[in-house]
């Protein structure tokens, strides 16, 4: 899982001093891996704070005005006394608005549509125009500042707070002009760092610098007199070990202050109202997701956390209609499920504008029946992608005190009884040990007593050493990860740094020989790289859809159980549907596209359905659809290296032609000779008479070809395709990598052209090899045209094709050279009833 993480929230939390730069390599080596460094406000460059002076009607136009703008002294117009003269058709507007003006040169995206334009000074209606008064989609700003057509953005009213002067740089005047989002891997084993405190946590242990997160505290009063706000009954145990409620009277729902937005939309979260915001961002800062319903909308005073019933239904929060059933749990009241525990709210209880009651929720769920409900009803969401990791039962407290606390804050309200916190087990914390030798044992390095229990304590663990012996007390944020006595050793060893322990090769351990089918897939890659394609790296998990538009019936191949998506549904039986789909996807992008892969495929693997990838062209009909339903999976399957080639040019209708000679240049850079071209008329997915197959002893290497034009409609791609499959099995089979040296002719070879007339079904390459068997002094056929049409009869070609033609004993006379084209002329005559053109 990634996450955006803002440098300057991150700041808040832990004392850095460090630049994004060298934060992002120091924290990389010893925990989360920074991938990409973001700047937030690079698209602001050239907008700037301006006030409206002036308004006047335009003489041209009646839906435009002239606007005249204070933008101070910037740096791209020299500060001007009477203003800026500007047209705008902004219809909010009105003397004394802050707004954000654009400048010449700055990049703004046209009405919020299309890609980013280079603003010019232009003459609208003959009123010349030195900028733009931009609306918030126009520089970015829609999501944060959501407005009707043809509203221009208003500064003072959506951030009141905002006390800058004109001409101040917007990426200034909204905070954070510096600021950067850090695109971080957070691995699956690690949820405490889904959240800011937690990567604060982790900066301050691997940096050595203070945290500063002061933990809320959740009051409750022990008192038999106080009641909680509302009642929680628990009936799933060992699904739910915590969940607490808390019922907030008299909120005000309204738009989020923009410091709460800008943090939300630093992290990739649309900013909808300060309710639903604040869940959001407790869920950002401390890792544990929050939900909000509308109290009024809740049927009874109880929430019950249950599995759901059989043929229960709820709308979620994205508008859909689940199907549930008893495997799905559920937060319910009194009639209905109105929460998919851990995973989405459901749409008849979300607090909207009129909502005045709330009911916060913040709860522990079982990390596998998350996961489980998630893939049953294929719905995602930032709960649930930090739910099924694993949270701890102690989290829950800290995030309701902190969104009580920013409710009280941001909506007002008051908080009704006590909050309610059930919690069907008692939590024990998790204690491990480990001796100083293990760890030195297995670091490899001498680790001093005390920096063990230094790294230990800056974690969070509560440390106990006796003599040789260290006894950890696992910290609960760390409860789902820290698992044996060994994990204290790799957390010493990382947070000392990898790059300290020195790398030395163990004392008899040989290089493992890689696998030859690696080394084949190298080679290839290799060649075809050299050649100026691009390798394509597509999943190996595929959707139903895809696969039929490839002609595939995806009912009897390899279904994933508990699929991400129902784009990634089925094992791929073949290369072809994601070369094409890759094809379709960046057909816009490129005009020629020069496109390979070399990857696993999976089949069946069984006796009678034996391994075969897309070079066998019977893939379909070689048994019968009973024989096929009848093999079931009862084993892994059989992954058979493929090799894919693709080629869709725009100015070339032939492509299939380029990629012959590419698997042509294959075979004789290995060495594999004696190939037998076999042409291929019916095939679901290849166009028929435009398709070759490769045969070596029988055994099929290569399909070469062109997609059928009613699979590249399918794909919707425009043009022709040509395509090339090659067995990588069956071609590393024949392949050689030594060469064998030919030394070059001693005597001076002669060039002839020929060209003869045969039947249309004639292929080429038996032409070839029986021009090359009629005379061993014809050392190489080249085909250089192929022409159908005047002066040629009916069902019949003319071929074209050079001869070289030589000796190693002599040179030959003229006589001999046309007594040796006669022939190849007389073995055509004989094999095709070939007539030379004339």
């Amino acid at each position: 899982m990634n996450l955006l993480v803002s440098y300057d929230w991150l700041k808040e939390y832990v004392s850095l001093k460090e630049k994004p730069e060298e934060f992002a390599a120091r924290i990389s080596l010893s925990g989360p891996a920074v991938e990409k460094i973001l700047p937030l406000h690079s698209g602001l460059d050239g907008i700037v704070v301006g006030k409206v002076l002036k308004l006047a009607p335009h003489p041209q136009a009646d839906k435009l005005k002239l606007v005249t703008v204070d933008i101070g002294r910037s740096s791209k117009l020299e500060a001007r006394s009477s203003g800026l003269k500007l047209v705008c058709g902004g219809t909010n507007l009105y003397v004394g608005q802050k707004v954000a003006v654009a400048l010449v040169g700055a990049m703004v995206r046209w009405h919020g549509q299309g890609d980013l334009i280079e603003l010019q000074a232009a003459e609208i209606r003959g009123v010349k125009s030195e900028g733009m008064i931009c609306a918030a989609s126009e520089i970015g700003l829609g999501e944060a500042f959501p407005h009707e057509e043809k509203e221009i953005l208003d500064l003072g009213q959506e951030i009141p707070e905002m006390d800058v002067e004109p001409g101040t740089p917007l990426s200034d005047a909204l905070g954070g002009k510096d600021d950067v989002a850090m695109d971080i891997e957070v691995t699956s084993n690690r949820p405490d760092c889904m959240g800011m405190v937690g990567m604060a946590r982790e900066a301050s242990a691997i940096l050595k610098r203070p945290f500063r997160w002061k933990e809320p505290k959740l009051v409750i009063s022990k008192s038999k007199a106080s009641k909680p706000g509302i009642k929680v009954t628990i009936d799933a145990k060992k699904a739910c070990s915590r969940y607490i409620g808390v019922r907030i009277d008299g909120v005000k729902v309204k738009k989020s202050p923009w410091w709460l937005k800008r943090r939300l939309m630093s992290a990739g979260i649309r900013p909808i109202n300060n309710l639903v915001d604040i869940t959001n961002y407790v869920m950002l800062e401390t890792g544990q997701p929050m939900h909000v319903f509308d109290a009024a909308k809740l049927k009874g005073p109880e929430i019950r956390v249950r599995f759901a019933r059989v043929n229960e239904k709820m709308q979620a929060l994205d508008g859909k209609t689940y199907q549930l059933d008893d495997k799905v749990l559920v937060i319910a009241d009194a009639e209905r499920p109105v929460a998919i525990a851990g995973i989405m709210g459901g749409e008849q209880t979300g607090a909207d504008e009129k909502t005045a009651n709330i009911v916060l929720e913040a709860a522990t769920f079982d990390p596998v029946i998350v996961r489980k409900g998630s893939r049953r009803l294929y719905l995602q969401s930032d709960s649930q992608l930090r739910f099924e990791k694993g949270l701890s039962q102690m989290a829950p407290p800290s995030a309701m005190a902190r969104a009580i606390e920013m409710v009280l804050e941001l909506a007002g309200g008051k908080v009704m009884g006590e909050p309610a916190d059930v919690m069907p087990l008692t939590y024990k914390p998790l204690s491990y040990s480990v001796t100083m030798d293990e760890v030195n044992g297995l670091i490899g390095v001498e680790v001093k007593k005390t920096e063990m229990v230094d790294v230990l304590k800056r974690l969070g663990f509560g440390v106990k050493a006796t003599g040789k012996h260290i006894k950890a007390t696992v910290p609960w944020w760390r409860d789902h990860d820290i698992e044996m006595g060994r994990d204290l050793v790799e957390e010493i060893a990382r947070v000392i740094g990898y790059a300290k322990i020195p790398s030395v090769v163990p004392i008899a351990v040989a290089p493992r020989e890689t696998d030859q089918v690696i080394q084949w897939e190298d080679r290839l890659k290799d060649i075809t790289k050299a050649a100026g394609y691009t390798e394509v790296f597509s999943w190996s998990f595929v959707s139903e859809d895809m696969l039929r538009k490839a002609s595939y019936d995806p009912t009897h191949l390899l279904h994933v159980q508990n699929p991400l998506s129902s784009d990634w549904l089925v094992m791929r039986p073949s290369l072809l549907p994601g070369m094409l789909q890759a094809v379709a996807d960046n057909q816009e992008r490129e005009k020629d596209l020069h496109l390979f892969e070399c990857s696993n495929v999976y089949i069946k693997r069984s006796s009678k359905l034996e391994a075969r990838s897309s070079v066998d062209k019977n893939r379909d009909s070689r048994f019968s659809e009973a024989e096929i339903r009848d093999s079931i999976w009862t084993d892994l399957p059989d992954e058979v290296p493929e090799f894919a080639l693709m080629i869709r040019e725009a100015d070339n209708h032939e492509p299939w032609r380029k990629a012959k000679g590419f698997v042509e240049h294959l075979f004789e850079e290995y060495g594999i000779t004696d190939v037998h071209w076999k042409r291929i008329s019916r095939d679901a997915v290849w166009h028929p008479g435009r398709t070759a197959q490769a045969f070596k002893d029988d055994k099929p290497l290569a399909m070469v070809g062109e997609i059928g034009p009613q699979m590249s409609e399918a794909f919707k791609i425009k043009g022709r395709v040509g395509a090339a499959m090659v067995n990588i099995r069956e071609f590393m089979s024949f392949a050689k990598i030594s060469k064998t040296y030919v030394p070059p002719m001693p005597y001076p070879e002669a060039k002839r052209d020929l060209a003869l007339v045969v039947d249309r079904d004639v292929d080429y390459r038996e032409m070839e090899l029986a021009i090359l068997r009629a005379d061993e002094r014809i050392l190489k056929v080249e085909w250089f045209d192929t022409y159908e049409g005047k002066g040629i009869a009916d069902n019949k070609k003319s071929v074209a094709m050079h001869l070289t033609i030589g000796s190693r004993e002599k040179t030959l006379e003229s006589s001999e050279v046309d007594g040796v084209l006669e022939d190849a002329i007389l073995a055509c005559k004989e094999k095709f009833k070939a007539e030379v053109r004339g």
